[in-house]
């Protein structure tokens, strides 16, 4: 699912959003979207009536997700930032991701609303916990006052009480498992491709501009004159 290929792209684009705060904050802002879509997809999606104890809980954690990384973009930002699409990174690629593992779960689910929750939510999930452990590595690598460590931990658990809840529901799980797999990481290299681009195209602007902001910056005081 992590081809060496994809990790090392990952960790260019990575590096080069994390080494300017306008596009870090973007990127947060962009994860804290995701974790909002995963929030709205289960309450869409699910009856109520099949709303037990574990689904609440789950959605109760991907909320605090949204949250988490919504407070982390304001930090490096310095102010709030709103899901408008040019406060964040592949706003509309990011989302028809998502949809299209959704539809792609459904399909394997054969319309089993519960199915097609689990589906969606472990193969998201466990691109999730690959990004989100590289991500953690460089931000602890460059010293940087957060980390996304609880998250992780948080998605890791879940990932295993997905897996059991699939294997137990659906007896084709293994097959499914490995097509499902195979699929997310065709859409998944569009969207880092995707992701390269906006990233450059984000540092190219604030470069522009702080070069204008240097050239047109005029200093408090005289320079001393020497003869």
């Amino acid at each position: 699912m992590q081809s060496k290929k994809t990790t090392l792209l990952l960790i260019k684009i990575l590096e080069r959003i994390i080494s300017d705060k306008t596009t870090h904050s973007s990127w947060l802002n962009t994860l804290s979207f995701l974790e909002y879509i995963g929030t709205r997809k289960m309450l869409k999606s699910l009856p109520a009536h099949s709303l037990n104890e574990t689904l609440l809980e789950h959605i109760n954690e991907e909320s605090r997700h949204s949250l988490f990384f919504k407070r982390l973009a304001k930090k490096v930002s310095g102010k709030d930032l709103s899901f408008h699409e040019h406060e964040m990174l592949c706003s509309k690629q990011a989302e028809s991701y998502f949809q299209q593992i959704d539809q792609k779960s459904k399909t394997l689910s054969r319309s089993n609303t519960i199915l097609n929750y689990l589906y969606t939510t472990y193969i998201v999930e466990l691109r999730a916990t690959l990004v989100y452990s590289i991500y953690n590595k460089i931000l602890e690598r460059n010293d940087f006052p957060f980390t996304v460590n609880c998250i992780l931990k948080e998605e890791e658990k879940h990932l295993e009480t997905v897996m059991y809840s699939i294997k137990k529901l659906d007896p084709f799980s293994e097959q499914n498992f490995e097509e499902i797999k195979e699929y997310e990481h065709q859409i998944y290299f569009t969207l880092l491709r995707n992701l390269e681009e906006e990233v450059f195209k984000h540092s190219q602007s604030n470069t522009v501009k702080v070069q204008t902001l240097s050239k047109n910056h005029q200093p408090l005081y005289p320079q001393e004159q020497h003869p």
